[in-house]
């Protein structure tokens, strides 16, 4: 009879582990997500950021870097034509993008902006993740810093001192998640323009 009791102990034991495992990870997976979500909502308001079917953000997981391409052109204002694969099928040297891909014209619009450029002149790096540093690129390019993002070196400090960083840690150029995206999106929205008076918000007619 004890060792039954003695198994039964073990079972109520292991769920008992088990169960705050998966409380632990839920609660810190909505941390993730509340943090940033008001920021995340906003874009997604705008039709920058999108969710999934079931409208989920998924804003704990890390981007792509055709993703991110996609979300910077809904940014700019633009959401571009399907047709513009057929018209330009040669038109990017990336061997790793298909012309029939989703993400194929934004990819051709942000290099003609002038926005991302391939990690080697014939690869984009399709499905690699994007690190804070390239986000941080990007955004500098769009708030009129173009040479100073051409340095790598400078990229963190300008960075830090406009306020793109504000509330995010992004230590040692880590991958980052749509939320910190979103976060860094709207930090950098609230940033002057170089060289004008105004907000990038209010250059991209962003309301």
């Amino acid at each position: 009879m004890k060792r039954i009791w003695y198994k039964i102990f073990l079972l109520i034991l292991l769920i008992t582990f088990f169960c705050l495992q998966i409380h632990v990870y839920s609660a810190e997976e909505d941390n993730t997500n509340s943090y940033f979500l008001k920021e995340a909502r906003q874009l997604e308001k705008l039709s920058i950021l999108k969710g999934d079917r079931q409208g989920n953000l998924m804003l704990h997981e890390t981007l792509t870097r055709q993703d991110l391409v996609i979300i910077i052109i809904r940014l700019h204002g633009e959401e571009v034509s399907k047709e513009v694969e057929t018209e330009n099928s040669e038109a990017l040297p990336f061997k790793d993008v298909k012309p029939s891909a989703y993400y194929y014209p934004y990819i051709l619009r942000s290099v003609e902006l002038g926005f991302v450029q391939g990690i080697r002149n014939d690869t984009f790096g399709v499905n690699m993740e994007v690190t804070a540093k390239e986000v941080e690129t990007i955004l500098l390019r769009l708030l009129g810093y173009e040479e100073e993002a051409k340095n790598w070196d400078l990229i963190d400090t300008l960075s830090e001192t406009l306020g793109i960083r504000d509330e995010i840690n992004l230590k040692n150029n880590r991958t980052i998640t749509r939320g910190e995206l979103a976060k860094m999106i709207t930090n950098a929205l609230q940033v002057q323009r170089k060289g004008s008076t105004l907000k990038l918000k209010d250059v991209l007619n962003i309301k």
